[in-house]
């Protein structure tokens, strides 16, 4: 009797390690396009945050007092933080809720932190009006409204 592998054992064996490996590579992309999406979406729930806790405390802006705060989407990869302005408005519950270029000022421009994330498409303005803050979604008083900002791999959108 004669010690070692046949050439059969020993092609069963690579096989098997090669199937392993390949589950193991496709598994650990998965998480990794995972966590880059989950560090994606938790940047722009700070900035929501943000924009919220803007709205409640409405610091002053240029010398004026805004009528809130709101974010808007820009293009793929950047939204941005803007104040809102009475715009003509008797009041700032009268006034619009959505970004309204030369009246309202852009507080601050955000680009997508990660590379290969963009916005899958495009979301309304969300505004946050002092002092509770009362939400508004597209100009509309958000009660019972919801709407979804969806960011994917650029990759996932060819």
């Amino acid at each position: 009797m004669k010690n070692g592998f046949t050439l059969v054992e020993v092609l069963v064996a690579v096989s098997i390690i090669g199937v392993l490996s390949t589950v193991i590579l496709l598994n650990y992309r998965t998480g990794q396009e995972q966590a880059i999406l989950t560090r994606a979406a938790a940047a722009l729930e700070t900035d929501i945050r943000n924009t919220q806790n803007l709205g409640i405390s409405s610091p002053q802006l240029s010398g004026s007092i805004p009528c809130g705060y709101g974010l808007r989407y820009v293009d793929n990869r950047n939204y941005s933080l803007y104040a809102g302005h009475l715009g003509g408005a008797a009041n700032c519950q009268a006034s619009n809720h959505n970004f309204q270029s030369g009246t309202d000022s852009v507080y601050q421009d955000i680009k997508i932190i990660e590379q290969r994330v963009v916005f899958k498409n495009p979301f309304p303005d969300i505004f946050f009006e002092p002092p509770d803050p009362v939400t508004y979604i597209n100009d509309n008083r958000a009660i019972g409204v919801s709407t979804a900002i969806e960011l994917c791999l650029e990759s996932d959108l060819t």
